[in-house]
């Protein structure tokens, strides 16, 4: 598979500072397509992805907003997502007024089916169990609640 910066570094679309929370959710994304051989954020532009991960991962916080360089070109003045679209019928671009409350995915249903999941060994069950969490800690919108690297590497599924 064809390897993206772009696709692994999303949030800095936003014009967000760049530091090892950033990183993190790189090695996030990477494992994510390593374990599924798909692309998490398969986006067609910036604006696509961010609306992407929103539906996955749920809101930007008001407080990224404001920090970003280019809010202006994905949200308006309520913070709601400004969705580029191409109209289907006429295939006009429109612009789409998306507001996002919660996740409309989860990342352990995507990664941990039940029908899989009651058909794994404990130890196997277990393990993935703590790749989902671990992605999950990876992969948290706000930068500042994301895992740190020195917790990441305590983490069960770096440690087991």
């Amino acid at each position: 598979l064809p390897f993206s910066l772009t696709q692994t570094e999303t949030p800095s679309v936003l014009g967000l500072p760049y530091d090892t929370a950033l990183d993190t959710w790189s090695v996030g994304c990477t494992l994510y397509e390593l374990f599924t051989g798909k692309i998490l954020f398969p986006g067609r532009s910036n604006n696509h992805m961010l609306l992407l991960m929103q539906e996955l991962r749920g809101k930007f916080t008001t407080k990224m907003i404001r920090k970003s360089k280019f809010s202006e070109l994905h949200f308006d003045d309520t913070n709601a997502f400004l969705s580029f679209e191409k109209d289907k019928t006429t295939g006009q671009d429109t612009i789409r007024r998306v507001v996002i409350s919660k996740p409309a995915e989860d990342l352990r249903a995507r990664l941990l089916p039940t029908h899989i999941a009651k058909r794994m060994r404990d130890t196997e069950l277990k393990m993935t169990q703590n790749f989902v969490d671990f992605l999950n800690r990876t992969l948290e919108l706000d930068p500042a609640k994301r895992i740190s690297p020195k917790d990441a590497l305590a983490h069960p599924f770096l440690s087991q």
